[in-house]
This record gives C-alpha cells, structure tokens and sequence, in this order.
C-alpha cells in the first residue's frame, strides 16, 4: 500500500513538471474591444482608432505608448459601468480619450490617473449624448499631464469633472468647458492660450497655479466660478467674468505680474483676501453689477491702478482694501457703496481715493 502511494505521487508531480505552461494572453490589436482588465506590455501604434474598453475594464497601459495617426480615439471608453485608464502615455490622436453609448445601462465613473495625453486635438472628451446629457460619465483625473493638445479637457453636455494635482501645459486651450461642472484642486496649468474656458458652465478652483496663460479663467454668460488660495502669475488677463447672469467669487488667491488680474463686466460675486502685485490693474470692473458685488480686505500693491472701476453702482460695495505704491491710481470707484476701512498711499495719481474715503497716512 505505501509504495503503491508513492508510485502516484511521483506520478503527478512527474506528469506536473513536464505540463505544457499556460499560454499567455495575447497582446491586445488596434481596434479591438477588451472585456477584461488589460495591461499593455509594449508600445501600441494605430492608424484609426485604438482600443475599446466594455464596461468595467482597467486598461493599465503599464509605462508604455499608445499612439495615433493624427485621427481616431485612443481609447474609447463604454459609457456602462466603471472604467480606468491608468499609468502610460497617449499620444497623437484625434481625440485621445472619449465615451461611446451603450443603450439600456447605468453609466459609471471614469478614471484617468498617471496618464499622459500629448499631441492629440482633443485630449479628454468629457460628454453626454448631444442636447440630452445621456450616457455621461462622472469623470475623475488625478496625477496626469495634458500637454500639447488642441484642446486638452473639452467637457459637454452636463457632465462632472473632477481634476486633482494634474499639469496642463502648452495646450491651445486647457479646459473648455459647456454646460458642465468641472472642478480643479491642487495642479499646475503652464503656458495655455486659455487655461479654463466656461459657458454656461461651472467651476470650483483651489490650490492651484496658473503661470503665462494669455486667458487664466474666462467666464461666459450663464457660468459660476469659486476661485480660492491659488496663484495667477503672468496672464493678460487672469480672471474674468463677462454678461449676465454670471456669478464669480475670487479669495485668498496671489496675483502677479499680470496685465489685468480681475476683471468684472455686468458679473455679480466677490472678491475679498487677496494679494495684488505688479499687475497693470488689480481689479477692473467694466460695466457695474447687477447684484451685490463684494470687494474687501484686499491688498493692491506696486501695480499700475489699483482697483478702476469705469462704471460704479451702489450694488458694487468696498471696504478694507489697501492700495500702495501703484503708479496710477489707487482706488477709483466712483458711485460705489464705501463699507469703510479703506487705505491708499504712496499711488502715482490723486486722489488717492475717488468713490470712497481712504487713510491715506
């Protein structure tokens, strides 16, 4: 009995060791649909379109290049279930990362993380279906880079976007963004013609910084902007809001060396806490507001005017804020409502203060 049971032992582990190996997975084909998570293992170059991901797929494209021809999408992504792509490069591509619609199944969120997307007209197309919003995927991009792109972030169509420590840079435009949401927290966005472009859209900006963008942050008519504790240096103009109704709220942010930094014209919202140095205008409010604007406990320092306000209303409200060394004017609101606490000293232009009483020693 015992050396019958050796004899199968040594049976199996002789039959173990000379079994053929599972065969590996074969590397995924330009244009082909994967179903299960995928890693790529070499360098993938395709003319047309590259790879589709069914719903649910991790397409890890593990250090490598994913390349195009100038045309087709890089990776189209189901517009069911989850999807992430993640840890690789896309580069040359007519649109590098879009949606397609599946028909009869909840969407998911969409992952973009460690990626980077150059060379492509479209970097990320963030979209529901056309004048409906359908099939949008919720979207989230972290520790990726845009570079090089026509437009590197296009969001339409009610979608969510979510950007977290990523770099935008030498785009044509970096976010544009229609009838969406996108919010941008902790990323550098460098050398964009325009860095964030919104109509009828929104966006919550923090922690971030913005240095040589002509066009920082444009907001059309209709559009919503929070824009807190980051950095604008360089710009034409950094931030502006334009028509009615559109809603901006600018605080403890830095603003350096820009031609004009704020800019309000017929926008509502706030500005308040911040620093102001060496911008040909701090604040320009071109057309006055048509609701209660707040201005306070800003510092306007070095700069050509301080804040010039070409249309005053009392909706427009000032107070706390500290103009110095500016080589035209320090404040000049006219017809604004004056909250007190204003300061102006050592300004190119007098008076110091026009619209409100200013300590001017």
């Amino acid at each position: 009995m015992y050396r019958r049971t050796v004899l199968t032992v040594l049976t199996v582990v002789a039959t173990a060791a000379f079994a053929a190996p599972a065969a590996a997975a074969p590397p995924p084909v330009c244009g082909q649909t994967l179903t299960v998570d995928t890693r790529l293992r070499a360098d993938l170059s395709c003319t047309g379109d590259g790879l589709r991901l069914g719903p649910g797929v991790v397409l890890d494209l593990g250090g490598r290049t994913l390349r195009g021809d100038g045309t087709g999408v890089g990776v189209a992504v189901a517009s069911a279930g989850s999807a992430t792509v993640r840890g690789g490069t896309l580069a040359g591509w007519g649109t590098a990362v879009a949606t397609y619609e599946v028909p009869d199944a909840d969407t998911g969120p969409l992952l973009l993380d460690r990626v980077t997307v150059t060379g492509s007209t479209t970097g990320l197309l963030a979209s529901g279906q056309d004048g409906t919003g359908l099939f949008r995927k919720p979207t989230t991009v972290t520790r990726s880079t845009f570079r090089d792109n026509g437009r590197a972030l296009l969001a339409l169509w009610f979608v969510e976007v979510g950007v977290h420590r990523s770099t935008f840079a030498d785009n044509d435009v970096a976010l544009d963004v229609g009838d969406s949401q996108v919010d941008v927290a902790d990323s550098r966005l460098v050398r964009n013609g325009v860095a964030v472009q919104l109509g009828q859209s929104g966006t919550t900006i923090e922690r971030s910084t913005f240095v040589d963008n002509p066009v920082g942050v444009a907001l059309q008519p209709s559009s919503g902007a929070t824009i807190a504790d980051s950095t604008f240096r360089g710009s034409d103009v950094a931030v502006s809001g334009q028509g009615n109704p559109t809603v901006l709220h600018v605080r403890d942010n830095r603003f350096t060396d820009n031609g004009t930094a704020v800019s309000f014209d017929l926008s509502d919202g706030s500005v308040t806490g911040n620093e102001f140095r060496r911008n040909g205008t701090g604040l320009l409010v071109v057309q006055a507001p048509w609701d209660v604007t707040l201005v306070q406990d800003n510092t306007f320092v070095r700069g050509g005017d301080g804040i010039q306000v070409l249309q005053g209303d009392p909706l427009l409200q000032l107070g706390g804020n500290d103009a110095r060394h500016n080589s035209g004017w320090g404040i000049h609101a006219p017809g604004v409502t004056d909250l007190g606490g204003n300061t102006a000293r050592g300004n190119g232009t007098e008076p110091q203060c026009v619209g409100v009483v200013c300590t001017t020693s």
